[in-house]
């Protein structure tokens, strides 16, 4: 009898898992993901460029832009998570897409007939970012019910592989369409993609929450959520990283497209390109996080991608004064980097929640850990666009804000965090919230 190993068999892991994904309907929410986070990426890139080059913004009205845009976790982040275990959870997706896809359509005809000012942009931001909190929110919570617990971190590694395709077509593809098209018109195009989203889930399984959520007063659903997370001993110091992360990404990113287009002179087809390389290392990270988690530890990976980024991130403010192809190099490399980590994070974080969480709380605890964690970016914008107006400056406050984030791995270097493998255990009741399972993890 042969001892040579069967490839058929070798690769029945990966096929089952995949078979698994596309017979649940999984791939229609993965593919309609993809193309939304491709158009995101596009409104992403544009919003900041009208500011500056339609609009003539400053550091501080950049910083206002961007702050609008992160305050919707404090307006909204508990309603939407209660939202999403209360209602179904498709239709709360597809009221969201429908949202988003109206403000991307009423901006352009702002601007085309000159109503358009940094404050409408700003009202803009925070419109498109409470909605896409509330689909996030939802789409967390329904993948559960769609996908069998053992194919969690393989459905996880799908939803962030769209996010990196959105990171590789979103920046490469705005730049080029904003030269050639301008800002405006190229947001018409996300809102087409909106609706190609809603398009591809309208046909999967609907999906009530468990439990008795609908009829569970508001107020005490989101107290709840919130004792789940302070009581759990390896979310709540993981939620303080990515909170302190978050406020020094926030003030950096800030920062960045006003720093890279006038000292580094990037033109917006350039600043584009170079952020396609962030989107690459996402889909490398993707493959890799499985890997990652089961050599490393769910833990130890999660305290690595907090930190790398901040090291990678000075070779950007460090890139003034040099050759421009070595500034491209430079940041291209930064922005790659903290785009493995912060990737390689989302993917075990949300496998983490996901199998601990049980489904009728998962609404609830995503937003939370949204709260918390995003909740202090509209500081960190405000923050940045104020300290940039300063002797400091643009270039000063982007290595302020690259020290912050490096010291934001201090939060996770509990025991509990470094020692977390295996997820097949639930946690001690002493870990836990105070009627349901350990709360979640802040990368989502």
């Amino acid at each position: 009898m042969s001892n040579r190993p069967n490839p058929r068999r070798r690769a029945s892991g990966g096929e089952r898992h995949l078979s698994t994904l596309r017979s649940t309907g999984f791939l229609r929410l993965w593919t309609g993901e993809s193309v939304s986070m491709g158009g995101t990426q596009i409104t992403l890139f544009a919003m900041p460029l009208i500011a500056v080059l339609a609009l003539d913004a400053d550091a501080w009205e950049m910083g206002v832009v961007k702050a609008a845009g992160a305050t919707a976790p404090l307006l909204l982040a508990l309603p939407a998570g209660a939202a999403a275990d209360r209602y179904e959870r498709l239709s709360v997706m597809h009221g969201a897409n429908l949202g988003r896809l109206v403000v991307l359509v009423t901006i352009p005809l702002l601007f085309w007939g000159d109503l358009l000012t940094i404050w409408v942009l700003a009202l803009a931001m925070l419109v498109i970012e409470s909605l896409t909190l509330l689909f996030d929110s939802a789409r967390s919570a329904y993948v559960p019910s769609l996908v069998p617990k053992r194919s969690l971190s393989h459905a996880n590694s799908w939803i962030q592989g769209s996010v990196a395709v959105g990171d590789v077509a979103g920046p490469g593809a705005a730049g080029l369409l904003v030269q050639l098209l301008s800002a405006p018109v190229v947001l018409l195009i996300d809102a087409a993609t909106y609706l190609f989203s809603s398009v591809m889930i309208r046909t999967l399984p609907r999906r009530r929450p468990d439990g008795e959520n609908g009829h569970e007063p508001p107020l005490r659903a989101i107290r709840l959520g919130i004792a789940l997370l302070r009581r759990d001993r390896v979310q709540f110091p993981l939620t303080l990283a990515a909170a302190h992360s978050n406020l020094f990404h926030a003030m950096f990113f800030t920062l960045f497209v006003l720093y890279a287009v006038r000292e580094l002179e990037f033109s917006p087809t350039l600043l584009g390109a170079t952020s396609v390389v962030s989107g690459a290392t996402g889909l490398l990270a993707v493959a890799t996080a499985p890997w990652l988690m089961e050599r490393v530890g769910h833990g130890r990976t999660a305290i690595l991608t907090f930190a790398v980024p901040g090291p990678v991130a000075l070779l950007v403010p460090l890139a003034a004064g040099v050759q421009q192809w070595a500034a491209v190099g430079m940041v291209t490399v930064a922005l790659g980097t903290w785009s493995y980590a912060v990737v390689v994070n989302l993917v075990v974080c949300e496998t983490v929640k996901q199998a601990l969480v049980p489904g009728e709380f998962l609404g609830r605890v995503t937003a939370t850990i949204r709260l918390l964690s995003w909740g202090v970016e509209p500081v960190g914008a405000l923050a940045g666009g104020a300290v940039a107006m300063t002797a400091l400056g643009t270039g000063g406050t982007l290595v302020l804000a690259c020290a912050g984030l490096t010291g934001s791995v201090l939060w996770a270097l509990r025991r509990e965090v470094r020692t977390l493998t295996d997820l097949g255990e639930p946690a001690q009741d002493g870990d836990r919230g105070a009627d349901a399972a350990p709360a979640a993890d802040p990368g989502t």
